[in-house]
């Protein structure tokens, strides 16, 4: 989970994407994405919805969700 979340936020970096902008873009809880990021899954309700905003944060980075 730290390697995935270290590697979504380097992606976030190089596209010049601040925490506050994909939250309000992808209307997720800027904590989230930062606990997504810092590869803390304790801060989810279960691992499904752990799972979804990771998705959708890579699909918001451009990446290849399936190889995620």
């Amino acid at each position: 989970m730290k390697e995935i979340g270290e590697y979504l936020r380097d992606e976030r970096r190089k596209n010049g994407v601040s925490i506050s902008e994909a939250s309000e873009d992808l209307e997720i809880n800027a904590s989230l994405l930062e606990a997504i990021e810092d590869g803390n899954s304790k801060a989810f309700k279960d691992i499904f919805e752990l799972k979804d905003m990771i998705r959708s944060y890579s699909k918001y980075l451009g990446l290849d969700v399936n190889s995620i």
